[in-house]
């Protein structure tokens, strides 16, 4: 890319308002990945949260100026103390980023105009079955009123062609698509695998990240014939927490892989790069928005399983590093078996590494879809 020019009139920071973040997952990550490259570029900027549960900085690298509103629980007195904070900004502020529906949500019924959003998820990727026809109501209340803040000046910015179509369906607002990556890797180290084969998941333990199906797609490789542990001995580690990890440990258990499986929680950065090190396929059949785990297992020398169903197999259909699975869990046994044989015929290495975007990559251009920098 061009250089970055950070020259500035306005005195006044960015503003990226989050709303409430209750986990760690992509879209904070995706934030502090945003506010490290600002900071590096001394362009001051602020964190703007209705309520900070998490303690955010405890997972910054790089000083990070968070505020928090506090307001009560009632949507309206959030959406009054929002409208609030902004009216106290001067005129010639840059114009803010909200990370997500629910801030650009609030961000249009508080009457905010020309402002930018990161839509990490779209309506579809969120729901969970058929809605009541009240809760039907309320959704079609919410798309008109983001169709107003989103078409008010401002770009919507994506990361996955899927997210584009539907951002364009729903709202109609314009529309950027800006591929996130993930951290450069200290070493990529193509694997051949010794005499057992590691297979990996990093992720939040959670209903959409479909660990349920690598289980059964596993359980279903031991009762072929052969067996998947006769043609090669197998180990599986879960890395990352969240509310399935005893029901997903149960699972296991019934389907006789206790002593293959491991779920390890949360664990450090030095504990995790370790059991990178040791990896032989990176398994993500995860519904979601992107998946930045791919891209970091990928520059690591790591072949990877993944979804359609994630944003970023738009950039991984035709590179033998990636199986890419179609359908639902009925195909994640056959699906895993062709990977495995990928790897362990090494036929991947015979294709050069696909073009994988970065941090640092997303972060500038986003920073030039807002305006921020030239």
């Amino acid at each position: 890319m061009a250089a970055v020019r950070t020259d500035r009139v306005s005195t006044s920071p960015i503003i990226i308002f989050a709303g409430e973040i209750e986990a760690f997952g992509g879209a904070e990550r995706s934030l502090l990945a945003l506010s490290r490259w600002l900071t590096e570029r001394k362009l001051e900027h602020r964190l703007l949260l209705y309520y900070d549960d998490i303690h955010l900085s405890f997972f910054a690298h790089h000083p990070i100026d968070i505020f928090t509103l506090n307001p009560e629980a009632q949507v309206m007195h959030k959406v009054g103390m929002l409208q609030a904070y902004f009216d106290d900004l001067p005129k010639d502020a840059p114009r803010p980023l909200m990370s997500g529906i629910q801030a650009a949500l609030h961000a249009s019924l508080a009457g905010i105009k020309g402002f930018h959003t990161l839509m990490h998820d779209t309506p579809s990727l969120l729901g969970d079955g058929p809605r009541a026809i009240r809760s039907q109501l309320r959704q079609m209340i919410a798309n008109r009123m983001l169709k107003r803040g989103l078409n008010s000046g401002g770009t919507t910015i994506v990361t996955s062609e899927y997210l584009a179509a539907e951002s364009r369906k729903l709202w109609h607002p314009p529309v950027a698509v800006a591929r996130m990556g993930g951290l450069p890797a200290k070493t990529f180290l193509p694997r051949v695998p010794a005499t057992t084969l590691r297979l990996l998941s990093v992720s939040r333990v959670e209903p959409n990240k479909r660990i349920d199906w690598i289980l059964a797609g596993l359980a279903g490789l031991e009762k072929r014939r052969p067996r998947l542990s006769q043609r090669v001995d197998w180990l599986l580690d879960v890395v990352g927490g969240g509310s399935m990890i005893d029901r997903l440990s149960e699972t296991a258990r019934k389907l006789g892989l206790e002593d293959r499986v491991t779920f390890h929680n949360f664990i450090d950065d030095q504990h995790l790069e370790a059991i990178y090190d040791q990896a032989d396929l990176f398994l993500m059949p995860a519904r979601q928005g992107y998946g930045i785990p791919a891209a970091e297992a990928l520059s690591r020398g790591i072949p990877v399983l993944l979804h359609r169903d994630s944003g970023i197999s738009d950039i991984l259909l035709d590179t033998p590093w990636a199986t890419v699975m179609e359908g639902g869990e009925e195909t994640m046994a056959e699906t895993l078996d062709r990977a495995i044989r990928s790897v362990l015929s090494q036929s991947h290495l015979k294709a050069p590494l696909p073009d994988l975007p970065t941090e640092d990559g997303w972060a500038e251009q986003v920073a030039r879809i807002c305006g921020w920098v030239s």
